[in-house]
């Protein structure tokens, strides 16, 4: 009899417990995001980080999926955007991470050709992938440069991946991200050591001192013996005034 009773007060308190436990929150762990803080943070194409894609624009941030000590996994435009995502890799060391998410952390920008203008696979133009017309809409995601130094922008083009020449797309800016770049102290210049002094230079100046005490000395013996000629000359003056008078 007391054995059922233990069963069934156990079997109440499990029931009560399992009706006001709370189900549990599923909660979207928040993913880390890189800044590039420097203007030549590159975002390669493979795992290696050999193959640069383009350069991030300067200020903006690139979403970490996997991080590791030297290379990470990254993407840009994940999710609610009408620039299509792309993975990469970057260098974890070129990135500054900030504990909390950023509003909107990606550059987005449409781009508009201005002449007709070729695809090309590589940045140096000479693997081309197709043509396009003028006033042709193009999704920017950062620049490179060819060989001789020209500026190449990388786009999406109708979800075909590629660079265009600078001087075929309407002149634009890209507008520093709204949150501030982190304050980097930068640390105090030390100060230059004290040149020491010449040997010669420290002789000549004792042997001025020397002098200068020297010449103080004098002055005082002779000021100090001065005064005693005078007594012993009035003392003779009036001595010869009172044998004058006898």
């Amino acid at each position: 009899m007391i054995i059922k009773r233990a069963l069934c007060a156990a079997l109440a308190l499990a029931f009560i417990f399992a009706a006001t436990a709370s189900p549990p929150i599923k909660t979207d762990a928040l993913s880390a995001y890189g800044r590039a803080i420097e203007r030549d943070v590159g975002f390669y194409k493979d795992p290696q980080a050999k193959e640069l894609l383009f350069y991030l624009p300067y200020t903006y941030y690139v979403k970490i999926d996997e991080k590791s000590e030297t290379i990470s996994r990254a993407e840009l435009f994940s999710g609610g955007y009408s620039t299509p995502a792309i993975d990469g890799y970057v260098y974890t060391a070129d990135l500054y991470y900030e504990a909390d998410a950023p509003v909107s952390p990606f550059f987005e920008k449409t781009l508009t050709t201005a002449a007709p203008a070729g695809l090309y696979a590589d940045c140096e133009g000479k693997q081309l992938l197709r043509h396009i017309f003028e006033n042709r809409t193009l999704k920017f995601y950062g620049c490179a440069y060819d060989a001789d130094g020209n500026a190449v922008y990388f786009v999406d083009y109708n979800n075909e991946l590629g660079y265009v020449k600078e001087e075929c797309v309407f002149p634009f800016e890209i507008a520093p991200h709204p949150t501030p770049l982190p304050v980097t102290e930068e640390p105090e210049p030390t100060p230059p050591p004290e040149e020491p002094t010449a040997p010669e230079e420290g002789l000549g100046l004792k042997i001025a001192v020397i002098v200068s005490l020297v010449l103080a000395v004098a002055v005082i013996l002779v000021f100090s013996v001065r005064p005693a000629k005078k007594k012993e000359e009035f003392y003779e003056e009036s001595a010869y005034n009172d044998n004058e008078y006898r």
